[in-house]
């Protein structure tokens, strides 16, 4: 049972968790009106994407660092105040490159999130299967409203209405992050711990991997229902939108799943090499299925791929020592969104040259280095359990 002050930890980084996706996944929603107005194809908005998950992912490593010298509670406030920044500076843009700018700034604030506010909660609350699905399905939940509610919101009052309004909600949440009592610097150097360095590089190896999936899945999705299932672009930005919600929200079942199996005894390595395993055929189907059943594919994706979130953040806590636990998370989600943000130009250069369906096909087949690397540190860990 938690007590009042690690629940309202828990709830403060489960909404800002939620808020940072919507956020980054505001632009792939809007991307047809986007592109309407600035002329720009999907190798260019690609690009535009890939920078901002580059820096999503490389801001990660400083912010960690730095979570671990000065606390992460700063730094949550930044990541919000400078992320609602960021979509002011897109919704006002007056060129693409003022756009791709603005994005570029979005990103590196939001990148601060996953370091420090995973690294306070394993802090502030005992690490579990079940915290880790919760925080988990509250980002999720936020991958998922983002199309909904941003593609909503451009089909009523325009794209740039849209970034804007959506700019109000991280001020308001950064004024809750103040109020946060959290663990001292000096208490979480003092606690014991121990690294296991070997299996933490595999585990970084396997996320980098499943980060281009989810990069290249996330940027080109909405789209790919919108001209799967509506005829003109501003009806589509709505339709896709909320089809790739719907397709999202069946991730938080594959979250929660995943917690409660690693609660039961469930080595978290091995709930991420089934995600990853059995989401790579429902990918290779898309391109080859009629439009009725595209939608139940990406639902069967959506819930593998997400069944590997609390056991990814769950070995990163068993691998890295308490004192440098925000360096860990850091390194983590560096490669997860940044060098996995390269999924997103891959995805829109598959596009360009061979069709929007085959991007999936290809993202399947770059999970392949992912399964090797986890099937290695399910081997390696079963010779003994992970170190809390």
């Amino acid at each position: 049972m938690l007590t009042r002050a690690e629940r309202r930890v828990l709830r403060t980084t489960c909404a800002s968790h939620g808020l940072i996706h919507v956020y980054e996944l505001s632009v792939p929603a809007l991307l047809l009106l986007i592109q309407s107005e600035f002329g720009a194809g999907d190798f260019r908005m690609g690009g535009v994407a890939a920078l901002y998950a580059l820096l999503f992912g490389l801001g990660a490593l400083p912010a960690g660092a730095l979570a671990d010298r000065v606390g992460p509670k700063p730094l949550l406030l930044v990541c919000l105040w400078g992320g609602s920044l960021g979509m002011l500076g897109m919704a006002l843009a007056p060129s693409i490159g003022w756009f791709a700018a603005s994005a570029a700034w979005m990103g590196l604030a939001l990148s601060i999130y996953h370091p420090a506010g995973t690294a306070l909660l394993t802090h502030a609350i005992p690490a579990s299967g079940r915290v880790f699905a919760l925080h988990g399905m509250a980002g999720n939940f936020g991958v998922a409203s983002a199309s909904l509610i941003a593609g909503t919101l451009g089909w009523l009052c325009g794209w740039r209405w849209a970034l804007g309004s959506l700019s109000v909600a991280g001020l308001a949440l950064g004024a809750r992050v103040l109020a946060l009592r959290a663990p001292a610097v000096q208490e979480i150097r003092a606690r014991d711990g121990r690294a296991q360095w070997s299996r933490f590089v595999l585990l970084l190896v396997a996320t980098t991997f499943m980060g281009m999936v989810y990069r290249g899945m996330a940027t080109f999705l909405p789209k790919f229902l919108a001209v799967t299932y509506a005829s003109n672009s501003r009806l589509g930005t709505a339709i896709g939108g909320s089809l790739t919600s719907a397709a999202l929200v069946v991730g938080l079942g594959g979250m929660w799943l995943a917690g409660r199996a690693i609660d039961r005894g469930s080595h978290p390595a091995r709930a991420f090499l089934l995600g990853a395993v059995a989401q790579a055929p429902f990918l290779v189907a898309i391109a080859f299925v009629p439009g009725a059943f595209v939608l139940p594919l990406f639902m069967s994706v959506a819930f593998f791929h997400f069944y590997t979130q609390p056991a990814g953040n769950h070995m990163v806590a068993d691998f890295t020592p308490p004192r440098l636990r925000g360096l860990g998370y850091g390194l983590y989600f560096l490669m997860t969104f940044g060098v996995g943000a390269a999924g997103a130009s891959i995805g829109g250069f598959v596009s360009e040259r061979f069709g929007l369906a085959w991007t999936f096909p290809v993202l399947a087949a770059i999970l392949a280095p992912c399964v090797a690397a986890t099937a290695l540190l399910v081997l390696l860990t079963a010779r003994r359990p992970p170190v809390a």
